[in-house]
């Protein structure tokens, strides 16, 4: 399984800019979206539908949410048999952020946009804890942005390191959502990291949802034919990379869905020998234990009473606050 700036991380790649207005999401809430991607076929795959969640310290505030840019093209001359940067595929840049909102409108909105999105509250009080303890509480270090050398992009840390975004997270979370907790690559994926909010705010443990054998082989299927179909439209990752111009001798867009989707399924992100995520994927006994957008939110299978923000419904996100903010989101 998996969520990817990517569509957890298929979000638009209009890296920084401004919003006139700011989302209207109370401290404490958490906003949801559905975004286009590879991550969108995997989650519809398992019969899911949200892509991202994100935490709102309030309306035209900050945000906290684990996110991916892009990875690099891998170098050349082996770059036809291994498309993208294994480094950036296993430890997803930026990962855990905390931005203001014209970092997170162009996260959202700067190529394109969601094709949904809504937030939830559920206790105010219960909420603004979540939303205060991350933000005055939590540990975080500051980063000058990649894109603009004048903005700043603070990280809250665990276990003294930046948190990454890990692919492998969707396959186990491991005990990224407990407090003391550890995953592969110090890593979390953005419901991860409101489930880590969530208990370490004293909300208590958001419980994780285990997916059967028949349902990580379709979102592992899915996520092979997505990156391969991108990679032959040119769009997503792949839209200045040409590399089916470049190795014309090569399967370079069958080699790019193998290396994510081993990434996802077996944490070997800088190979593209598909049978490592095959092997996972035909093993009968195989399944995967995570925390999805849908179950942060009580949709679906989840109970609604797993987090604060279930027995809410879905309110629509609105950007309508006042100021004019300028921000990145890498």
């Amino acid at each position: 399984m998996s969520a990817l700036a990517w569509a957890g991380a298929a979000h638009a790649e209009g890296e920084c800019g401004s919003t006139s207005a700011g989302w209207n999401a109370p401290n404490g809430a958490v906003v949801f979206d559905r975004s286009f991607g590879p991550i969108r076929d995997v989650l519809d795959a398992i019969g899911e539908y949200r892509t991202h969640s994100m935490l709102s310290h309030g309306p035209g505030s900050t945000v906290s949410h684990a996110t991916m840019a892009n990875p690099a093209q891998a170098p050349w001359p082996g770059v036809c048999t291994k498309p993208m940067s294994g480094f950036d595929l296993r430890y997803g840049y930026p990962g855990l952020e905390q931005i203001n909102q014209g970092g997170i409108y162009m996260s959202l909105y700067g190529k394109g946009g969601p094709e949904w999105t809504g937030w939830q509250l559920g206790d105010p009080t219960q909420a603004a804890l979540i939303g205060d303890s991350i933000w005055y509480n939590h540990a975080y270090v500051s980063d000058v942005s990649r894109i603009d050398s004048g903005q700043y992009l603070d990280r809250p840390v665990r276990n003294g390191a930046r948190v990454n975004y890990s692919l492998f997270q969707y396959r186990t979370l491991e005990s990224a959502h407990l407090i003391p907790g550890n995953a592969s690559n110090n890593g979390m994926v953005c419901s991860t990291f409101m489930a880590y909010a969530h208990n370490y705010a004293g909300r208590g443990v958001v419980t994780a949802h285990t997916y059967s054998h028949e349902q990580i082989a379709n979102a592992s299927n899915s996520l092979y034919t997505g990156i391969y179909n991108e990679c032959k439209s040119s769009l997503g990752w792949f839209v200045d990379a040409a590399l089916t111009v470049a190795c014309p001798s090569y399967n370079v867009c069958g080699n790019a869905g193998n290396q994510v989707a081993n990434c996802m399924s077996a944490n070997m992100c800088d190979t593209s020998d598909g049978r490592y995520w095959k092997s996972v994927r035909d093993d009968p006994n195989a399944t995967a234990t995570s925390i999805s957008p849908d179950r942060i939110g009580g949709w679906g299978v989840h109970p609604i009473h797993n987090t604060i923000w279930g027995p809410d419904y879905t309110h629509q996100l609105q950007w309508n606050s006042g100021g004019n903010v300028y921000g990145c989101w890498q």
